[in-house]
Formats: structure tokens, sequence, C-alpha cells
């Protein structure tokens, strides 16, 4: 269950699922079982090497391809809503820049821009951290905490690094060989429980 004003971390090795379960969790794929539970209004964040970087899209028209699902855009104040998400991560100065042309911290950026135009209740991010340097991790990690108070979100992020992250997560969902497990981040992220996770003594 993912309650509002959760921060869930989606963990596993490269190859695991996270992905396939997260697309599935947005309704990009279908369910093989189960159902999907609709009503909640996504922000999402793929992958940035999925996306075509020959495409000539400015970094402002990048972020304003988040108002189209909900045609906001086409109404008044969808302009403001673009350059207010761009303002509220930091990347306001990069709006007439080439996304291309963008370094992998500011893509990062614009890409969350983009999400939050959407007006989300739950921001899902696939491997945000992926190819940075550790400073800009640091930073998109305290952009992020910042965001979840400020647009009251709830936030699930897939990562495959395991490292301190009991200050960041408030649950965890391991994903490993087709099976998932699901806890309190402190409880998941404990020497005990990765030992039994990784089948080795930590």
């Amino acid at each position: 269950d993912i309650m509002p004003g959760d921060f869930w971390g989606v963990l596993g090795h490269n190859g695991s699922g996270k992905t396939t379960i997260i697309k599935t969790f947005l309704g990009l794929i279908p369910c093989l079982r189960g159902e999907r539970v609709g009503g909640a209004r996504f922000g999402y964040v793929p992958q940035k090497e999925r996306l075509d970087p020959l495409y000539p899209l400015s970094a402002y028209a990048m972020a304003a391809m988040g108002t189209y699902r909900t045609f906001q855009f086409l109404r008044s104040g969808g302009d403001d809503i673009v350059r207010r998400c761009l303002a509220d991560c930091g990347a306001a100065q990069l709006s007439q820049k080439r996304f291309s042309d963008l370094s992998a911290g500011q893509k990062q950026r614009v890409l969350i821009a983009r999400a939050l135009a959407a007006e989300p209740k739950i921001l899902v991010l696939d491997e945000p951290l992926a190819g940075i340097d550790i400073t800009t991790q640091q930073a998109l990690l305290t952009l992020l905490k910042d965001l979840k108070e400020r647009h009251a979100l709830t936030i699930l992020m897939v990562s495959h690094r395991v490292r301190d992250e009991k200050g960041l997560f408030t649950h965890i969902a391991w994903v490993d060989e087709g099976r998932v497990s699901t806890g309190p981040a402190g409880e998941m992220l404990s020497t005990g429980r990765l030992s039994e996770i990784f089948k080795t003594e930590l």
C-alpha cells in the first residue's frame, strides 16, 4: 500500500524488473495478474537515455509537454505553470537552451519540471541519478525532498544502487528475480535484511 506523502525507493539489480513494475503501475504496459487501481494523477520522469538526443526541443518545450496530457497548456495559465515548474526545479535559466545540449543534471531538472507540469499527486522517477556525478546527485536528492514538501507529493524512485538511503526513503520495494519484498526503509535497509536479499553476509 502506497500512502499519501510516502517516499518509496524501488531498488534492485540491473535487469531485475524495476522499470517493468513502474510502467505497469503507470498503465504503460498491461498487468499480467491483478488489476491497476486508477484515479491518481501521475508525473513520470523516464530514464533520460531513452529520449532521442537529436530531437530539437528547447528545455521550455520539453517541460511544456507535461501539460499536454491534462490540456493545461491549452487553457489560460499554461505558460505560467511551465515557467513556475522550471523555476521550482532550478532550471528557469535553461528555458531557451536546446535540451540535447544540457548536462545530465540539467536534463534531469527539466524532466522533473515536465513531470510537475502535469500537476501530479504521485511523482515516479526511473533511475534519475544514473550517469550523474556525486555532487549533482546530492543536489537532485535535495531538490526532490524540497519538491515533495512544497507540492505535497508522493514519490516512487527507481534505483539500482544500495547506499545509505534511510534518511531519504520512507519505504523500500526490493525487486529480485521476479519477486518483490516491501517494508519500511529502516527495516529493509538493515544489515540483516540486506544479507537475506543478497544471500551473503554484509
